[in-house]
């Protein structure tokens, strides 16, 4: 299944590059991620490896149980590729996971397209419709991220 969106954010290609780099950033924008920490043995660029814990927003949430690895498989000044790389929690549902960040200069900004190509487990098949109607996630979250690189 693949999910596309696209936004356009007043700041430069560059500024949003940072911003995106940055892994401490994705909780600003990201509303399923409350925390994020690198791999330890990891470094940056192709191959950086970093996880996401859930929001501990309600006192019956498990951070833990929502979190996911995953590994930079594609790094240009442009394009980044992020690849889902574990299989627990909330991973479990994906046999391949994979989001696209592009970036393209305009003349009020960066046109950023973010596109999530995904293969559900077939015992989670029942998932794809639900997932596919809940395609707008991504425009929020996108616009969330506009809001924080412009604000920040």
């Amino acid at each position: 299944m693949r999910l596309e969106s696209s936004i356009l954010i007043r700041r430069t290609p560059e500024q949003v590059g940072r911003f995106l780099a940055d892994i401490a950033n994705i909780e600003k924008w990201d509303r399923g991620v409350g925390s994020t920490r690198a791999t330890p043995s990891s470094r940056g660029g192709v191959g950086f490896e970093f996880e996401t814990l859930g929001r501990s927003d309600s006192p019956n949430s498990k951070p833990e149980e929502a979190r996911m690895s995953y590994r930079i498989v594609r790094a240009e000044p442009d394009h980044c590729t992020v690849a889902l790389v574990s299989t627990t929690g909330n991973a479990r549902f994906f046999k391949t996971a994979q989001w696209h960040f592009r970036l393209s200069p305009t003349s009020e900004g960066s046109l950023l397209t973010c596109c999530a190509d995904f293969t559900v487990r077939l015992r989670y098949i029942f998932l794809a419709p639900i997932l596919y109607l809940k395609r707008s996630a991504l425009q929020m979250d996108l616009q969330a991220l506009k809001r924080a690189v412009e604000t920040g």
